[in-house]
């Protein structure tokens, strides 16, 4: 005997706009395996859920090859009943003869709208993809009226959809001024963290060891780790959080007014930043390697200080008539830091 799904009257409408939605997903390029399991995790806990979305995806195949959408009414509805009928005769959407166009018709009716729908909301309206190099700084001025200034050696793609701003800092440094639109949020994506704001002015800094996010004004809020949406962290003027990349772990850090986006001067502000880190900023300019050896003593010694983008050198060779180091210009290039 052959399996059907019930009829129109006991199929939620609920269900079949559930796994239109996942079908409509599913045609998607960027589809994962994840996105597979997710799925087959929601059919396993309801076998009609697995049976609707097993018809719908006969159904989509079948209506794949029309030329143009299938109307359910006048004519044009009737053509669509003929061809349903015959589809369900070829072992196809599977509900009874009788019924086939109400349940049938319905759930093309949510495929179209849902796909139409979905495609329309994921297709972004604006995209841009800037690299900068490694002293090369950027002023992007965006369509909605936001702005952004690139540090050197970043990478940062824009995508704006219907319904929000996306932005992905795959590395470097960026200065944020979005303009507010409650209507359309802005995020920023680095690595497994996200930034969610409406309007604001805030920097992120995606470097290795950490990602670094410093609020100038507004309000923003900060996800460690995407995978844990519940996990938030609030930040406002003159705050800032530091993530690792691994786990989401994070701590609060300083953000003074003159730190937050600093580098848009010309002029790095350091106020009790670790050696490491500070090697590794002044590196970023130089365009050369700048190596602290000495264990993690000398690696988590505060520095404090300013220092001039154009002439990051000057600032490191300096550094011995501040602190207990030697600082030495290895053959090879670039810089060698060490305890004294």
């Amino acid at each position: 005997m052959r399996n059907t799904v019930p009829s129109s009257e006991t199929v939620a409408p609920e269900l079949l706009e559930t796994a239109s939605e996942w079908l409509v997903r599913r045609q998607d390029a960027d589809w994962s395996a994840r996105d597979e399991s997710e799925l087959q995790h929601w059919l396993a806990a309801d076998p009609l859920r697995r049976q609707v979305f097993d018809r719908l995806s006969r159904t989509w195949g079948d209506f794949s090859a029309v030329p143009r959408p299938v109307l359910a009414s006048g004519r044009h509805g009737e053509e669509a009943a003929a061809r349903v009928q015959a589809a369900s005769s070829r072992g196809g959407f599977g509900w009874p003869a009788r019924r086939a166009f109400v349940p049938t018709a319905l759930a093309l009716g949510v495929l179209l709208a849902t796909g139409g729908w979905y495609r329309w909301e994921r297709t972004p309206g604006y995209t841009w993809a800037v690299a900068t190099g490694p002293a090369e700084m950027r002023t992007l001025d965006l369509p909605d009226g936001s702005r952004i200034d690139l540090n050197g050696a970043s990478r940062l793609v824009l995508r704006f959809y219907p319904h929000h701003r996306e932005a992905v800092l795959e590395q470097g440094e960026a200065f944020f001024e979005v303009a507010a639109d409650a209507e359309r949020p802005f995020t920023v994506d680095s690595g497994v963290s996200r930034v969610t704001v409406v309007g604001t002015r805030f920097n992120v800094r995606a470097a290795s060891p950490r990602l670094v996010v410093k609020v100038l004004e507004g309000r923003v809020l900060v996800t460690p780790d995407r995978e844990q949406p519940g996990r938030q962290v609030a930040l406002e003027a003159a705050q800032g959080v530091a993530v690792e990349p691994s786990g989401g772990a994070w701590q609060p850090v300083r953000a003074l007014a003159e730190s937050v986006g600093d580098w848009r001067s010309g002029r790095l502000v350091f106020r009790q930043v670790p050696m490491a880190e500070v090697a590794q900023e002044v590196a970023r300019y130089l365009g050369q390697p700048v190596v602290v050896e000495g264990g993690a003593a000398l690696k988590a010694l505060p520095v404090s200080g300013f220092a001039d983008t154009r002439a990051p050198g000057a600032f490191l060779d300096a550094l011995p008539d501040l602190l207990p180091v030697r600082v030495q210009r290895p053959a090879e290039g670039g810089y060698l830091i060490t305890s004294r």
